[in-house]
Parts: C-alpha cells; sequence; structure tokens
C-alpha cells in the first residue's frame, strides 16, 4: 500500500509541473530507435538532468521506471532529481528503492547518506 502511495505522489508531482522538453537525443538520422525503451527514457532524463530540468528528468525516469520496474539507476537518478528540486522525503524513498534492487549503486549510498543527514528533510 505505502509503494503505491509513493508512486502516486510522483505521478501526481509529475502532471502537476509543465516542462518543455529542450533535451531531445541526437540521433542520427535513419537508425531507428524504440523510444519507449527504458534506456533510452533513462538516457533522456540524464540529459535533462545535465541541462537543469530535473521536472522532464523525473517525468523520464518515471516512464523508464513504468517500462521497467526494478530499474535501481532510474529509481537512484529520480531520488537526486527529485531532492533537488524541494521533495528531499521523496528522494530518499528512491534512493532507498535504487538500492534494494542493486544494492552495489556505491554513489546512491553516498547520497542516502548525506540526504538522511541533512536537516533539509
Amino acid at each position: 500500500m505505502r509503494k503505491i502511495i509513493i508512486f502516486t505522489l510522483i505521478l501526481i508531482l509529475s502532471l502537476i509541473v509543465f516542462s518543455k522538453d529542450s533535451t531531445s537525443a541526437k540521433i542520427p538520422a535513419g537508425v531507428p530507435v524504440n523510444t519507449k525503451s527504458p534506456e533510452f527514457q533513462y538516457k533522456k532524463a540524464l540529459g535533462a538532468m545535465k541541462a537543469g530540468y530535473y521536472y522532464t528528468a523525473v517525468q523520464h525516469f518515471q516512464k523508464a521506471i513504468l517500462v521497467k520496474a526494478h530499474f535501481a539507476l532510474a529509481w537512484a537518478e529520480m531520488g537526486v532529481a527529485l531532492h533537488k528540486l524541494g521533495f528531499p522525503s521523496l528522494g530518499i524513498v528512491c534512493l532507498k528503492e535504487g538500492l534494494k534492487y542493486n544494492p552495489n549503486i556505491k554513489w546512491a549510498k553516498i547520497k542516502l547518506k548525506e540526504y538522511l543527514a541533512s536537516s533539509r528533510r
């Protein structure tokens, strides 16, 4: 039940935010691309985060997770994006979810400890 509530909150957050996606992936002409693949959405999200478009990044991470629910890196990166957007509790939950699927993500462990220690929660 808790997971459903958390995931619903994240989806509502993405619906509230209207942001223009200016980080289109560079794809050579004539090369077919599966835009629904979780890896494609993950790469788009990373590009959005690099450009500072955290709302757009969260949307792409959500698309990746909807296709591949156990995508640990997408969960962890979405946690970082949510924390940067000012939702530290959701960020912590997403980081924990990512570490649940892959406990070997060292940078996610470091971020989680940092976020748990911060007074922003």
